[in-house]
């Protein structure tokens, strides 16, 4: 059962038009959520040199990083009970995007579209869950206690690596680094380990990093399916305290100032399924 599903916009661009790129399906026992991989503004390499009104204006309309998500999540409206394989059609399906928009791929202004995701759905008494990258599912048991959580693989094991590679965000070389080396890339091997992390963004490669498993749930349980942008709130006691005791109008306004308090934790776009068995 769904008893909460929304997306709440960056705080930085509300009202400015700029595209929603995270995106969500659900119906009575599925919920999916996308997060859509940013877009370069358009003609400008050197991040560094633009304000935030200057990005806003040049940011891509329409965004591939929305039609990635909205692509996606739209995927699982014929969904057959079978998580990998609906993540396999959903690969396909941006595939499909880029063999129509994205001629030659320069991991900049013209990267692929992609997106991440995550996705839960009920069986019986069994959560079976997929994601890829930092999209996530939780599982909270009827005390507040967290009964699992996805790995944000990126997290773990990619972004210590991206972290040294000693150059700057805002610049050409770094963005191409990781989207090249960095995502869908079965080769890049350190210490032993793929270090790469995945999207869905076409790539055959990308299915090697969808994450798929399955538990036990109790009527009691609450699961919530979640874009990263909802990451750091995930175990903030008032977050867990209005999803056991939910009711929206609460909850909606709890995440709205929790958005407003602090923007680097949570002032970000992010989504969020609330589901119960």
């Amino acid at each position: 059962m769904i008893i909460y599903k929304n997306t709440f916009e960056n705080i930085k661009t509300l009202n400015c038009d700029f595209p929603i790129e995270d995106k969500y399906y659900a119906n009575d026992l599925l919920g999916v959520v996308a997060d859509g991989i940013t877009r370069d503004p358009i003609g400008v390499s050197d991040l560094s040199k633009l304000t935030l009104e200057e990005m806003l204006k040049l940011y891509p309309r329409p965004s591939g990083a929305e039609i990635a998500a909205q692509t996606v999540v739209d995927s699982f409206k014929d969904f057959n009970n079978n998580l990998l394989e609906q993540f396999i059609k959903a690969n396909e399906a941006v595939k499909q995007l880029n063999d129509k928009y994205i001629a030659n791929c320069d991991y900049l202004q013209n990267d692929y579209y992609g997106t991440v995701s995550s996705a839960a759905y009920i069986d019986n008494n069994i959560l079976h869950y997929a994601y890829i990258c930092d999209c996530g599912v939780i599982v909270y048991d009827k005390e507040g206690n967290v009964k699992f959580k996805t790995e944000d693989d990126k997290e773990s094991i990619s972004d210590p690596y991206i972290n040294n590679i000693g150059i700057g965000w805002h610049l050409p070389e770094a963005r191409v680094i990781v989207r090249r080396d960095y995502r869908n890339n079965l080769g890049n091997i350190k210490d032993g380990l793929c270090i790469s992390y995945g999207a869905l963004t076409g790539e055959e490669s990308a299915i090697n990093f969808i994450r798929t498993g399955s538990l036990e749930v109790d009527e009691s349980d609450t699961i919530v399916v979640y874009t990263d942008g909802l990451s750091n709130i995930l175990k903030d006691n008032l977050f867990i305290k209005n999803i056991l005791n939910f009711n929206e109008l609460d909850f909606t306004s709890y995440i709205n100032n929790k958005s407003e308090s602090d923007y680097e934790l949570y002032g970000k776009e992010k989504t969020l399924i609330i589901m119960k068995k």
